[in-house]
């Protein structure tokens, strides 16, 4: 029985919070994407969508500047830890989406459309999704392209899933560009604001990043801790979702949404959601 008629992925690719426990062996020691850019930022950081859902609540411990845990969060909110040894930019989408199967690597990416689930990936493509060959794809070139397509999405009637990444934090970390991230973090927070509104009863949101990348660090990509927030309305109660530890843990939710458990990698949070 399917959960949710339809998972909606938005990958704030570049979105770190925190230095991981093994940032030495990777030259990001003190690195913290999120921190870093709600210090520094000019304006202040008002991120009222991302607050709701519950982003403040991930690191209390360590709390963010400006953006505050709320009592009764919207969303199931935790953090992921990239288990893979190495650190490139595609690393976390491998290991977000890819599963042994019984004689091969598969993703869920097109194991999806092969069991009859359609699949969209808006992107600025690299190699690995590329390589997706039974999903729909959607080039994009900014967040403002990426909440366009997925606004469209929205309206369609049909289940499945849809990967959209969020290009616009990648290339401001790249370029050391304070500014222009907090402004992407701005304006995609006002996006996801509406995209929590046009949502249907039966849909999940998972709002995560597939690798970090502080504007103030001199390596990219950074090793960082990485968000997961879950968010439909029809679970109005909701909880922590702790450190999780692979990025796997988002693939495999969405293969046992779909009845598709069978070799994920990860271990599934869609139970969680139950509770």
């Amino acid at each position: 029985m399917v959960a949710f008629h339809r998972i909606f992925v938005i990958d704030f690719a570049g979105l770190g919070l925190g230095e991981a426990p093994d940032a030495n062996r990777f030259q990001s020691v003190g690195t913290d994407t999120l921190g870093h850019v709600a210090v520094s930022w000019s304006g202040k950081l008002n991120l009222p969508t991302l607050q709701r859902l519950g982003l403040g609540n991930i690191r209390v411990d360590h709390p963010l500047f400006g953006i505050d845990p709320v009592a009764v969060p919207m969303g199931f909110f935790g953090r992921l830890h990239m288990a893979a040894q190495d650190n490139q930019p595609a690393t976390g989408l491998r290991e977000m989406w890819d599963y042994n199967g019984r004689t091969r690597t598969q993703s869920v990416l097109a194991t999806l459309p092969e069991a009859g689930y359609p699949v969209t990936i808006a992107a600025p493509f690299q190699s690995y999704l590329q390589t997706q060959d039974a999903a729909e794809k959607v080039q994009l070139g900014s967040n403002q392209d990426a909440f366009r397509v997925l606004n469209e999405l929205l309206y369609r009637p049909s289940s499945g899933m849809a990967l959209v990444m969020l290009p616009d934090f990648r290339f401001a970390g790249e370029r050391g560009d304070i500014e222009g991230f907090g402004e992407a973090l701005v304006h995609a927070d006002q996006a996801l604001g509406q995209v929590i509104h046009d949502m249907g009863v039966n849909d999940l949101l998972l709002v995560t990043a597939s690798h970090a990348v502080d504007p103030t660090a001199t390596v990219t990509p950074t090793r960082e801790y990485l968000p997961i927030i879950a968010y439909s309305a029809s679970r109005p109660s909701t909880h922590a979702l702790g450190i999780r530890r692979t990025l796997a843990d988002v693939g495999a939710t969405v293969l046992e949404n779909f009845g598709l458990a069978g070799h994920a990698a990860g271990h599934s949070f869609l139970n969680e959601f139950t509770q």
